[in-house]
């Protein structure tokens, strides 16, 4: 084949005239595509931008309710258990290196704020609530050193005093579903009560051996005393025969309570306690 000839290839001859083989053979390749595909990008993202946007307004929603019900001012709901875990797990104290956790301070609140109730405090006050708080973590500051002391001293205790002292609670409180009530009511578990009872008699042995080490006698005076400051017969109490043994009963109670407090500062003195 000549040049000349191979020059006239690209074309054809029909009837109809000249058919460019060539431009049909890459017909395909012309299809205007590249201009469509601009079009589609900017629409997905655009909708991109759409979601990104919304995303970020509930998140900054969430947070902001968060925020408010953290700090009181709203009650959705939304996060009730996520806070409580909060609170829960939060060191609220820490007594010779032992954390006291916000899960023990709510259930020293709880037992402050229901012998509140049943003396007909208003446990809404915001100055009952602080003073509630703040009585329920001391309880549990002096019974944490008074238990590290009794450990200290070798006090122990066993199952069977444990169960004596638990079957006598239910026997108190009215039997086991009112005391499984209870427990529950508190968020505690059984196992939680009986740890709690074990660290109320390893107490009570500490106690009882600091108040035998203590001379302690009850006076016919300090009985008087008492009965006198408090009215008499003339304030409408019986005889003072009558009702000697509670008069004398709490004089002693007074009398205890004074070797604990001073106790209790010996043991704060000596150690190291870090409110949070």
């Amino acid at each position: 084949m000549s040049e000349h000839e191979s020059d006239k290839q690209p074309t054809a001859a029909t009837e109809g005239g000249v058919t460019p083989v060539q431009q049909t053979a890459t017909e395909p390749a012309k299809v205007e595509t590249p201009a469509a595909a601009p079009v589609a990008t900017k629409s997905k993202s655009k909708a991109g931008l759409y979601i990104a946007a919304i995303v970020i307004v509930i998140v900054t929603l969430l947070i902001v309710l968060f925020l408010l019900e953290k700090a009181g001012r709203s009650s959705t709901g939304i996060f009730d258990s996520y806070l409580a875990a909060q609170e829960n797990s939060v060191v609220v104290a820490v007594v010779n290196g032992e954390e006291i956790t916000g899960k023990d301070l709510s259930v020293s609140i709880q037992q402050f704020n229901q012998a509140a109730l049943a003396q007909g405090v208003d446990t809404t006050n915001p100055e009952v609530v602080a003073d509630i708080r703040s009585q329920a973590l001391e309880v549990l500051i002096n019974t944490t050193l008074l238990r590290q002391a009794a450990l200290a001293e070798g006090i122990t205790v066993s199952d069977e005093e444990t169960a004596q002292r638990l079957d006598t609670i239910e026997e108190e409180i009215g039997g086991a579903e009112v005391l499984q009530a209870r427990i529950d009511e508190l968020g505690l578990t059984r196992a939680n009560l009986e740890e709690d009872i074990k660290e109320e008699i390893v107490i009570q042995s500490l106690l009882d051996t600091l108040f035998a080490e203590t001379d302690m006698v009850v006076t016919e005076e300090e009985i008087l005393a008492v009965y006198d400051a408090a009215g008499g017969v003339d304030a409408g109490l019986p005889p003072l025969e009558e009702v000697r043994d509670q008069v004398e009963a709490q004089v002693r109670s007074t009398k205890e309570q004074e070797i604990i407090d001073a106790y209790l500062t010996d043991l704060k003195d000596e150690a190291e306690v870090e409110l949070k």
